[in-house]
């Protein structure tokens, strides 16, 4: 039988191309990064970042503010996503600033991977640059100025974002509040004297509880009052307040601790 030359060689290597996409893994099996909206699927991990715009931001919010977002992204994984949203005088008036999941190429699992991989790695780097500038003209659009509002709705707020039976919880959920809720749920006056099991039971009644199953929450800013000087927390005032937001954050399902850095 007479053979073509070169035929002994081209059908296994033939038969090796067919087999090559029933060997690849997730990782190499023909991720495309057409749109922004592709790189969502690399992950189920996501973060609410909530702001504060009742609270005015002076030179030191500003920055720490910009910080804390810095190292929000920093600890981004390839496909996480992140929504950052405000929090006003009424819960029903709360914006969505952004909401994308961060850029980048799947690791290649082998060889295999490294062939058949379809991960553009520089429209990725291109897609992470704007994905940085949109989150940055995000912020810069609210740092400047603050709401003038006379209230601000926190608690049904995060009830808001976090209540939705139907969609996954959030992994990580970042607050940037004083937390000093002023509502016409419950007024400042209220939620600085009431007793915790009462401030719970108007939340229970107006179903305005938190839904954070396993869910790891920082708070950033807290620790200072209302008025102009934006003088410290009394010390009693500070634990109350503490232990109504453990409180409510833990009967959700999550566990939150209250910090001035989100790297500490």
């Amino acid at each position: 039988m007479t053979m073509f030359p070169g035929c002994r060689l081209a059908l296994p290597v033939l038969a090796l191309l067919m087999l090559l996409p029933a060997c690849s893994g997730p990782a190499g099996s023909g991720f495309v990064n057409r749109t922004a909206d592709d790189y969502c699927a690399l992950s189920d991990r996501s973060t609410l970042f909530l702001i504060d715009r009742t609270t005015t931001f002076d030179a030191d919010d500003q920055a720490l503010l910009m910080e804390s977002l810095g190292g929000v992204v920093d600890k981004l994984q390839t496909g996480d996503r992140i929504i950052i949203a405000t929090i006003s005088d009424h819960y029903s008036r709360t914006r969505r600033l952004a909401n994308a999941c961060k850029p980048g190429c799947p690791d290649a699992g082998g060889v295999v991977d490294e062939i058949m991989g379809s991960c553009s790695t520089m429209k990725a780097k291109q897609d992470q640059q704007q994905f940085m500038g949109s989150l940055a003209g995000s912020l810069r659009e609210i740092i400047n100025t603050a709401e003038d509002a006379s209230g601000s709705d926190i608690i049904r707020t995060i009830g808001h974002w976090t209540g939705s039976a139907s969609a996954e919880p959030y992994t990580n959920i970042i607050i940037y509040s004083d937390m000093l809720e002023n509502s016409d749920m419950i007024a400042w006056r209220k939620f600085s004297s009431l007793p915790e099991d009462e401030l719970m039971e108007i939340v229970a009644e107006h179903s305005a509880g938190a839904r954070t199953p396993g869910t790891g929450i920082r708070v950033i800013g807290y620790g200072r009052l209302h008025d102009q000087a934006r003088s410290p927390l009394p010390s009693a005032l500070d634990a109350k307040l503490r232990g109504f937001w453990t409180r409510y954050f833990f009967e959700g399902g999550g566990q939150v601790e209250f910090s001035a850095r989100t790297d500490g």
